[in-house]
């Protein structure tokens, strides 16, 4: 089983492919383009072309190193616009996977005629089941080893960390103001927004939180809190009560942005609370996150579709 990992999408791409050769397959990674973060890719193809032709360079050089995979993997894009190349690919026989991470679908829905051609079609978080009804959820792994329990110590100044990859759609201004208003009240407390940090830099911010808030308008977590959890940090973050029964159990302050200030206040005067929060959530992230598991999972998808 040969497979390439399209896309470079919070470092996902990456990780399945590192377990999954630890497994002993052939993976490897393609990234158009470099993110922000600095995640690397086996292959990474840069082009300033306009849209239209840069699509089609994309489209040619998978083209070009087809003949070294059965499987593609794409995380969040094609190559080209609807899913035009998924086409190509079943002509050619190759088995191809559509991983859908976030705005490629919320409020847009399957519009791509040609999803039709792909084996698998999987989300990374279950609300975006609303907009691909026929996927499956596939949780996010994470690097167990590499984000190590450390739980929360006692301080007296809280440090709270946000980490707004987009600060409309994380709810960053509430977390601005709730911050200010603890201030004003007297609590003891630094807001730390992490913004356009190199990934292997954001784990020493995590280490520095008492309290880590996530996203709070989408109704799911994001890889914030499960990074964050696994190292034993409390999260607040909004869960939707229709998602609630896809947790095994629920390891976070479940918040909102009105709820945020007053759950804030509870952690920040609980530490034996902030401590619960930080063994429950590293108990999840083994349970749901483990990249053994979750990889072990995806292995098992193209066994079923080979």
């Amino acid at each position: 089983m040969r497979i390439l990992q399209i896309g470079n999408i919070a470092g996902q791409p990456q990780i399945l492919a590192r377990f999954q050769r630890e497994m002993g397959l052939k993976s490897d990674t393609l990234s158009f383009g470099q993110h922000p973060f600095g995640y690397k890719s086996d292959f990474q193809y840069l082009t300033k072309m306009p849209f239209s032709l840069t699509a089609v360079k994309k489209t040619l050089f998978v083209l070009k190193v087809l003949n070294k995979y059965d499987i593609l993997h794409f995380h969040f894009n094609s190559t080209l616009p609807r899913g035009l190349d998924f086409m190509i690919w079943k002509m050619l026989r190759k088995k191809v996977i559509m991983h859908h991470r976030g705005s490629d679908i919320r409020y847009k829905g399957e519009r791509w005629g040609y999803l039709k051609f792909a084996d698998k079609i999987l989300v990374s978080t279950p609300d975006l089941l609303q907009w691909s009804p026929s996927a499956l959820w596939m949780a996010n792994p994470v690097d167990l080893k590499k984000y190590t329990y450390m739980g929360v110590k006692e301080t007296e100044t809280i440090n709270i960390v946000h980490v707004p990859t987009c600060r409309q759609m994380k709810g960053t201004e509430y977390v601005i103001k709730a911050s200010e208003k603890l201030k004003s009240e007297g609590y003891r407390i630094k807001l730390i927004l992490v913004e356009n940090i190199p990934y292997d830099k954001v784990i020493e911010y995590y280490k520095q939180a008492d309290i880590v808030v996530d996203q709070l308008l989408l109704g799911w977590y994001g890889n914030v809190a499960i990074e964050a959890m696994a190292l034993g940090k409390p999260v607040c973050v909004y869960i939707r009560e229709d998602l609630e029964s896809y947790l095994p159990f629920m390891p976070f302050y479940n918040t909102s942005p009105t709820s945020l200030f007053e759950n804030l206040k509870v952690l920040i005067e609980d530490e034996k609370l902030r401590g619960e929060l930080g063994q429950k959530g590293r108990e999840y992230v083994e349970k749901v996150h483990d990249p053994i598991k979750v990889t072990e999972k995806v292995i098992e998808l193209y066994k079923e579709i080979s």
